[in-house]
């Protein structure tokens, strides 16, 4: 066979062009994956090292392989968590010894290897957090110019690393679905490479190896916890298992757990309810950010891989989470963050309710560490201070003086100011004086052409007038 894989859309089914970087299908604008031949499933082999390279060869092709180390986690069998769970064979995948205490360094390492082979030279990220870090990581390592687009509640340990890796970080709106579409945003009017976890499809790929890894340690487990928030990592892992049965690794596939946080459930409270989209959220309640997603772009599939494993799926408080996070730290030394913590909070009333058995092999997912969330951290990282109000006023005075001399777009806006600012905070600005009517835009092919409003006009006048007094 001439090529393995096929590029193919998840909601019309339509196969798209490998040679070419496309984040969402033509058609119909959904999803794309990867989907290897069965056939050639059977043929692999893995050699190598014990690392996320080792499974190359179930990974789409690139020609320049950048890696700082990851992947070959251990599996660590829990005694004296197990036995304050009431549980004989727990596992946990220990995910915080990758290279950035992340599992994302797996999809970080795909993601940027792909970026340098296809020739860029900056990539886009909208993140929460742990993927951003490991982005940020991965392109320092290739001098590629990152561009990190997060909402404004994040971690600092992770902000921290995003920034000693001198990412460029661009603040967007209140959540990560606002992060997503300024990503977008800049990828269409920039040209730059698309590195997002929910919107590049080598996520998928990259993420399945855990599942690879896990039968290569212990075989195939009776059940794998995992937290949720896009869906990605649920879909991702279940494609590895099903990739595995395919090949004839194995016979028998692991149930899912699927875990969420109380305030902000959308996949789980659609699992329970027998509905196979995601629940809307309209608020989201949660210090867990890792899984703090209200719109899961990934949600329908997550549901379908608890449906097809016979798995389940539960909440969590936060307040549960923590005193896991804590009670894992003290009994097995991994310090996990709060959405980790989950994957072992939900197993007590899993095996309360008789869902889960007390001699089942399980496996948690501790995806991240949580010295990332601590603020510990505060006394070597400061958080840039925001602008003050005479600052903020005098770039949007600059900004707007631009588009009364010509209408003109986001990115000439950008180069005209000098470029000592970001291109998000400038896009911020625009924003800003388009929801004040001081401009208005206009859509004119894949740019937003900006044109001062008569509202707009009479703000300049009372400012030169302002000026003149003074």
């Amino acid at each position: 066979m001439d090529q393995p894989y096929q590029l193919i859309c998840n909601n019309c089914k339509t196969t798209m062009d490998t040679s070419e970087n496309i984040t969402h299908c033509h058609q119909c604008e959904g999803p794309l994956e990867y989907a290897f031949n069965s056939e050639y499933l059977k043929t692999v082999n893995f050699r190598g090292a014990n690392n996320f390279w080792r499974y190359r060869s179930v990974l789409p092709k690139v020609t320049k392989t950048v890696s700082l180390g990851e992947g070959g986690t251990p599996l660590q069998r829990s005694h004296r968590l197990a036995e304050e769970l009431g549980l004989n064979n727990l596992y946990l995948k220990d995910e915080t010894r990758n290279p950035t205490s992340s599992f994302k360094d797996r999809s970080a390492s795909l993601i940027i290897s792909d970026a340098v082979s296809r020739g860029y030279d900056s990539i886009v990220c909208a993140s929460n957090g742990n993927h951003g870090a490991s982005v940020a990581a991965y392109s320092a390592r290739e001098d590629l110019n990152c561009n990190i687009i997060v909402p404004r509640a994040i971690d600092l340990g992770k902000l921290a690393q995003m920034m000693v890796y001198n990412a460029k970080i661009i603040e967007a709106g209140e959540s990560i679905e606002s992060a997503i579409s300024r990503a977008q945003a800049l990828e269409n009017e920039l040209g730059w490479y698309q590195a997002t976890t929910e919107l590049n499809p080598l996520s998928i790929e990259a993420l399945k190896t855990i599942a690879y890894e896990l039968v290569e340690q212990q075989g195939s487990p009776d059940w794998v916890a995992v937290a949720m928030g896009s869906g990605t990592t649920m879909h991702a892992i279940w494609k590895g298992f099903e990739e595995l049965k395919e090949s004839g690794r194995i016979t028998d596939t692991p149930k899912l757990i699927g875990v969420q946080a109380e305030g902000c459930s959308p996949i789980t409270d659609a699992f329970s309810k027998g509905i196979q989209q995601p629940i809307s959220i309209v608020e989201t309640r949660t210090e867990a950010s890792a899984i703090r997603v209200a719109t899961p772009i990934y949600g329908k599939l997550a549901i379908q891989a608890l449906q097809e494993s016979n798995g389940v799926a539960i909440s969590i408080s936060d307040e549960e989470m923590i005193s896991t996070g804590k009670l894992i730290a003290k009994l097995e030394g991994i310090f996990p963050e709060p959405a980790s913590a989950a994957t072992v909070a939900c197993l007590k009333p899993l095996v309360e309710q008789k869902l889960v058995g007390s001699s089942d092999i399980i496996v948690s997912l501790i995806t991240s560490s949580g010295l990332k969330t601590d603020d510990i951290l505060q006394t070597i990282t400061k958080r840039k201070k925001s602008p003050r109000i005479g600052s903020r006023l005098a770039t949007k005075e600059k900004i707007l003086r631009i588009i009364s001399d010509e209408a003109t777009y986001g990115y000439s806006i950008w180069r005209n100011l000098g470029t000592d600012m970001t291109i998000g905070a400038v896009y911020q600005h625009l924003t800003d004086l388009e929801e004040k009517g001081l401009i208005q835009a206009t859509v004119k092919g894949k740019r937003k052409i900006m044109t001062i409003t008569e509202r707009g006009k009479k703000a300049l006048k009372a400012l030169n007038d302002l000026q003149v007094l003074l």
